[in-house]
């Protein structure tokens, strides 16, 4: 039987130390490993930078960092959005 996007398969990856369960869809669990890889190693990164800081701390600076970034992503997105919607509009006034 063939896995479907829509079916389920449940994993675990580690994150700072941390077991986190995880329910996803059978197509997105490569992409779930890549990102629990970025994250183990932003956090081997981190903690070799600040060596006194405890797996909390870098825990929350990853989790910024993260933030952050779909922050910047979102903005992004709306600015795409908002061009595309100019764009649309000045297509629809041009007379053919």
């Amino acid at each position: 039987m063939a896995m479907y996007d829509s079916e389920k398969v449940n994993m675990e990856i580690n994150i700072g130390g941390q077991t986190v369960k995880l329910t996803v869809p059978f197509l997105k669990q490569e992409f779930v490993r890549d990102t629990e890889t970025e994250i183990g190693s932003l956090f081997s990164s981190l903690r070799k930078k600040f060596p006194r800081k405890d797996e909390r701390e870098l825990l929350a600076m990853i989790i910024y960092q993260y933030a952050s970034y779909y922050r910047e992503l979102l903005g992004r997105h709306e600015e795409a959005l908002r061009l595309a919607r100019d764009c649309d509009e000045r297509l629809d006034r041009i007379e053919v």
